[in-house]
Formats: structure tokens, sequence, C-alpha cells
């Protein structure tokens, strides 16, 4: 899966899972980042490490 980071460059946080969702398909997120993000409850994220942590290993780079 892509680096979702790249997505969320101009989230401003805290921020709701619609906002995420919102950034991350205004950048080109793809179907794999939007199901991902999309999975996240619903609730209040103070920052890109918040998301990653509850996201988890799926988020993971492959380089």
């Amino acid at each position: 899966m892509s680096d979702v980071r790249e997505y969320l460059t101009e989230v401003e946080y805290p921020c709701e899972r619609e906002e995420l969702l919102r950034r991350a398909a205004a950048k080109g997120a793809g179907d794999d980042v939007i199901g991902h993000l999309g999975k996240l409850p619903e609730q209040r994220y103070d920052n890109v490490e918040a998301v990653h942590r509850l996201l988890g290993d799926d988020t993971d780079r492959h380089g």
C-alpha cells in the first residue's frame, strides 16, 4: 500500500475522519488508501501519527 502520509500532507489537525478522506481523495489517493482510511473509527485525530497508529502495519512503507 502507498504511504498514507503523502496524501495527508495538507490536512490541518485536529480533524475528523471525513476530512482525512476528503483530503486524501483530493490529492489523488487510490482505492487502497481511501479504503484503509475509511476503516478508521469516526473520531477526532490529533495528528498523522495518530492515524498511522490506528491503521497499523497496513501502512508500513514497502521499499
